[in-house]
């Protein structure tokens, strides 16, 4: 595995493409359908945040070991969940990526445990506060922020700070910006996947 910064970009990226395709292909389950014309029960919320947080596993199963700790996709699958479902589903999804990924241990255990479970739960009052219409450059921001966001936490709470700070040089450009791609293609291809049901009415 290429430990360098466009390396452990390139596989992140890699990563999240896979996630968007199986993201793309549940939207064919008439479940999702009733996720677009907002009309989720407690149930469909409780089945959308534990996908989504098995997304969250997702990325961090597969994230890329340097400097002890994980360059990962993880926060994707909770900030997806709440710009679909709203705050409580990208709480759960956050509870369930946050607490396995706590329990992996490591000196960047707490500040990644307090990021996921944030990235989700942001997400969620930002679906309240757009109303569902999230569209496409508002949640790209907020993806690149809540990376950047996270960089700082780790730099606050992870100790002893010299590698947390040897860690955040390493991770930061390529957790931000494949974080930040990601969004950007969950946003283009909601838009686009509410419009194809639209027109099919």
């Amino acid at each position: 595995m290429d430990s360098s910064i466009f390396g452990i970009l390139w596989a992140l990226i890699e990563r999240a493409s896979l996630l968007l395709v199986v993201f793309f292909l549940l939207f064919h389950i008439k479940f999702f359908n009733r996720m677009l014309a907002k009309k989720l029960s407690i149930l469909d919320q409780v089945v959308l945040a534990v996908i989504f947080g098995l997304f969250a596993v997702y990325g961090t199963y597969t994230g890329i070991q340097t400097s002890g700790a994980i360059a990962n996709i993880r926060n994707l699958g909770p900030m997806i969940a709440g710009l679909l479902g709203g705050p409580w589903v990208g709480l759960g999804a956050g509870l369930i990526g946050g607490v396995h990924r706590y329990f992996m241990g490591g000196f960047t255990a707490v500040p990644c445990t307090i990021g996921t479970v944030t990235s989700g739960l942001a997400g969620g009052l930002l679906f309240m506060l757009w109303k569902g219409n999230i569209g496409i450059w508002k949640p790209t921001l907020f993806a690149f922020l809540m990376e950047a966001a996270d960089m700082g936490l780790l730099l606050l709470m992870a100790r002893p700070f010299e590698n947390s700070l040897k860690l955040v040089n390493i991770i930061a450009a390529p957790m931000i910006l494949a974080d930040t791609l990601g969004i950007l293609i969950f946003a283009f291809l909601l838009r686009e996947l509410k419009q194809a049901q639209a027109s099919d009415k």
